[in-house]
């Protein structure tokens, strides 16, 4: 068993423990129902639960923490194959920026969906005037895929003198 798996399993039945000690306090208050508690009975009690309150406190923090660093080891890289492939795409530029990824989706949607469904609206319609604005509509999605292919090429350009 790892060490931090023991730390867990420790965090655990501190805690299972703690709360058979909240437990048995419970009952024996059910149990005296009615019954005055003297003023030093009543500070031994409260202090008692303070007691526990905290080291509960100190075990969930302790279990927090063993998961947290259990997980952050399970997300690392570990196999050449993945630290290979990470260098390779490092050397090629890394990842490219959000607005680069967008822009790029947007090209997509434009060349593949939007302006083949506006051409082939365009095709099929007897309607002048639906004709007139379907022209428009080309011609504005023309420019905007131009813009695009425009900004991807100069953000090329400006990642190979990097």
């Amino acid at each position: 068993m790892s060490k931090k798996t023991e730390q867990i399993y420790k965090a655990i039945a501190s805690l299972e423990d703690l709360q058979n000690q909240i437990s048995i306090i419970n009952q024996l208050e059910k149990s005296k129902a009615g019954a005055e508690l003297s003023e030093a009975e009543r500070i031994e009690k409260i202090h008692h639960l303070e007691n526990i309150e905290f080291e509960m406190g100190q075990a969930l923090k302790s279990l927090r923490f063993w998961i947290g660093s259990l997980y952050s080891y399970n997300g690392k890289s570990t196999s050449n194959a993945k630290k290979t492939a990470s260098q390779e795409n490092g050397k090629k530029g890394g990842r490219p920026p959000k607005a680069i990824t967008d822009l790029k989706k947007r090209k997509v949607e434009l060349e593949e969906n939007v302006l083949p469904e506006l051409n082939r609206e365009k095709s099929v319609t007897t309607d002048l005037e639906r004709e007139s604005q379907i022209d428009f509509q080309i011609t504005e999605y023309e420019n905007e895929l131009f813009i695009i292919e425009e900004k991807l090429d100069r953000w090329h350009e400006e990642k190979k003198l990097k």
